[in-house]
């Protein structure tokens, strides 16, 4: 995996006040953009002419994933599935995208940047007050200065804390598993290279689930889960369960 990435194209800098913005364009951006347009392009083809009755074979593939992904956040929240499966959703498919398009050449991992990989880590932060909001209110604030107050820059520091390690253990982990697979690659040469692909596409999928699963467990770890059940009792919900 390269760790310095190629600019395609160099527009300079943007000053905004004491920031300077670089207006370059990298691989990581284009490959990020082809991972978009190749995660619309399918949405779109998994999601056409759906029926009740007589579904295609691609409306059950579609809705067997979805099935699984809901029912992996109804139990690890053990919440109502609704509030969050559309983002925890996107964060699984489009970080599994984006690690799986490095296996098409020339193209490389966007979350092998880690510029790319504090974005998303970025979009977890937020994620994790506007949940926190939502259910709570500005109350949700009040953990910050919990057991007493003195304790708020420790729990800021905290939290900024797991964003970090969220961002380097993508990072890391991506960066570690293409050196693996690189390494077994050599060591098995052209003879293998269906089980090496198979080995590097499970590597791929579980990163991204990892991912998604630590961001949730973050959303979580805030909120008080039984005011939660009780302010979602009205969902009725039972689409993914068998």
């Amino acid at each position: 995996m390269e760790i310095e990435r190629k600019v395609v194209l160099d527009s300079g800098s943007l000053r905004v006040g004491g920031f300077e913005l670089e207006l370059s364009l990298t691989d990581t951006v284009i490959t990020t953009w082809i991972a978009m347009g190749v995660v619309v392009a399918l949405s779109y083809l998994l999601t056409r002419r759906l029926r009740v009755k007589e579904p295609s074979y691609r409306q059950l593939l579609a809705e067997l994933l979805l099935s699984a992904m809901a029912r992996q956040i109804r139990e690890f929240s053990r919440m109502p599935v609704a509030p969050f499966f559309a983002f925890i959703a996107t964060m699984w498919i489009f970080v599994g995208s984006s690690n799986l398009i490095g296996m098409v050449p020339p193209l490389s991992t966007p979350t092998g940047d880690l510029s790319a990989v504090a974005g998303l880590s970025t979009i977890t932060f937020f994620s994790i007050f506007y949940y926190g909001v939502r259910f709570q209110g500005l109350s949700y604030f009040r953990r910050y200065f919990e057991p007493i107050f003195i304790l708020f820059p420790l729990n800021v520091v905290g939290e900024l804390g797991r964003i970090l390690s969220l961002t380097f253990r993508l990072f890391g982990n991506m960066l570690g598993w293409d050196l693996i697979i690189g390494i077994l690659v050599l060591l098995t040469g052209l003879l293998v290279p269906v089980p090496m692909m198979l080995f590097n596409v499970l590597g791929d999928v579980i990163q991204a689930y990892l991912f998604g699963i630590l961001t949730l467990a973050y959303i979580v770890a805030g909120l008080e889960v039984q005011e939660v059940r009780k302010k979602l009792s009205h969902l009725e919900e039972s689409w993914y369960i068998d």
